[in-house]
């Protein structure tokens, strides 16, 4: 029986669009009495013009942001609540001097625009260098539990080892769910299981089941042609798994969102989940990424809450044989807690910073966060052999997947556990506040993680075995999969 919860037994994709807010980097701080203010700022402000800028406070928002706009008739505060750090209001020279006044003022500074490109992103971890040494996550799998892939693009030519889709069927007027598997079953195995270019995946021409391709690209997508630089791990092998269903009832309006909508039972993860345990050790996989949150925010670990840690002793078993968990951390601008599945103590929880390593304020944080990784604006691939720019904390979490590849290659003799100790340990601080607290989280730095050395011991030799039989698999069938309809539409926007 597939569970009904709504709260419990959806997911929804952790993921925001790329138009979410960049901060540009800020100014040396001076002294506490003295705001450190951006010269480039200065400049402009002192020529009549009026500047974007963020203004970063070390009190109340809201009583800097009531300060600022009663300094000037020109001044518009345009985002006072998005974080507890800092707001965003246009700066001309009365309200620089009430800024600089403000006790409260840290700083200012213009609120910048940067060029989206897989390229910040990597090369900020410094992937990029670990990949010229010769870490490239080769002889390893990534498992990307997603809405599947565009199979035949470019970006994963000749690396995709093996597919999975575990989706749902259900005609309860709430939910009015197809499956995405191909075949039209509740389970697929084998060549096209997870084919992200089936007819169900499209709606008025659009690509609906771009997410997954996008995060399995930033983990180990491969450059080709025109296309953005490497992902992660270029050459690890991937092994993508549908767990989305396609869904035309009212749960979609619940949701916030319409129909159709495409949403993840927790039923379907789980059997995702078993699915990589009796296939990680003939292929490999080293992580498996769930780029997907459901549910309120949590401060604490919910492994003992049925609802929220219901993917606990799924992830457990994985993690006793090396496999790491990441999930991102969701969306919803939490600034001290996470969503689920992130919230299980035994997962690496992700979240986003952006280019200039500042949490995202999108992205959820704080204690239960484990890693932050770039998750602004990053291009990666989509369906139709194309590419586009998202944010989100699944972004985020998709580089960490791709970094315990590398990580795992360079160091093959140690558990899964000081994997992920080597990027806790190595990496940037990322300091700011979390409730009434202060939090440090490491970025991750694959620079710092790596010995940047050629690699001297051979990659292992990914040899698949066939598919067990299972419960899981005992639906597979073998038919091949729907042809996908002719494109005549942009890749869907917001997830």
């Amino acid at each position: 029986m597939r569970l009904r919860s709504l709260l419990a037994g959806t997911a929804v994709l952790a993921i925001t669009a790329s138009a979410a807010l960049t901060a540009g980097t800020p100014a040396q701080a001076t002294t506490a009495a003295a705001p450190a203010v951006a010269a480039n700022l200065v400049a402009e402000v002192e020529n009549g013009k009026k500047v974007r800028a963020i203004v970063e406070v070390r009190g109340y928002v809201a009583r800097v942001a009531e300060a600022l706009e009663a300094a000037s008739d020109e001044t518009t505060v345009i985002d006072k609540t998005s974080s507890g750090d800092f707001l965003v209001a246009t700066i001309d020279k009365p309200t620089l001097a009430a800024a600089m006044a403000h006790d409260m003022v840290k700083s200012v500074y213009r609120d910048e625009l940067s060029k989206p490109t897989l390229d910040a992103g990597t090369k900020l971890i410094g992937s990029d260098r670990a990949n010229k040494a010769g870490w490239t996550g080769k002889g390893f799998t990534i498992a990307i539990l997603d809405t599947g892939i565009d199979r035949d693009h470019p970006f994963f030519a000749g690396r995709i080892v093996r597919e999975a889709c575990f989706s749902t069927s259900d005609p309860d007027p709430l939910y009015q769910a197809d499956s995405l598997c191909p075949n039209g079953q509740p389970s697929q195995i084998g060549v096209g299981a997870a084919d992200a270019k089936t007819a169900k995946c499209v709606v008025k021409g659009t690509f609906r089941c771009s997410h997954g391709t996008h995060v399995a690209g930033i983990a180990a997508g491969k450059k080709a042609g025109t296309g953005p630089s490497d992902g992660v791990a270029p050459e690890a092998g991937i092994l993508p798994i549908q767990v989305y269903s396609r869904f035309n009832g009212p749960i979609c309006r619940q949701l916030a969102t319409s129909a159709p909508c495409f949403l993840s039972f927790t039923s379907d993860q789980k059997l995702a989940l078993q699915y990589v345990d009796q296939v990680h050790a003939g292929l490999n996989v080293v992580a498996a990424n769930l780029s997907l949150s459901v549910g309120p925010k949590h401060k604490v670990h919910c492994d003992q809450d049925p609802a929220y840690g219901a993917l606990k002793w799924e992830i457990l078993w994985l993690k006793d044989f090396g496999v790491t968990t990441v999930v991102s951390a969701g969306n919803d601008r939490h600034a001290d807690g996470v969503a689920s599945p992130a919230c299980i103590s035994s997962v690496v929880a992700v979240g986003a910073t952006g280019h200039h390593d500042r949490p995202a304020p999108f992205g959820n944080r704080g204690p239960l966060l484990d890693l932050f990784a770039p998750g602004v604006a990053v291009r990666s691939a989509v369906p139709g052999d194309t590419y586009r720019t998202l944010s989100g904390t699944s972004v985020a979490a998709a580089h960490v997947a791709g970094a315990l590849a590398l990580v795992r290659q360079a160091n093959q003799d140690l558990p899964g556990e000081e994997l992920v100790e080597k990027l806790r340990t190595s990496g940037k601080d990322i300091t700011y506040r979390s409730g009434g607290t202060t939090v440090t989280t490491k970025r991750i730095d694959l620079a710092a993680a790596l010995s940047l050395d050629p690699p001297t011991t051979p990659a292992p030799t990914v040899t698949p075995s066939p598919d067990p039989t299972s419960p899981a698999s005992a639906a597979t069938s073998s038919a091949a999969p729907t042809p996908a309809p002719t494109r005549t539409g942009s890749t869907a926007a917001r997830r």
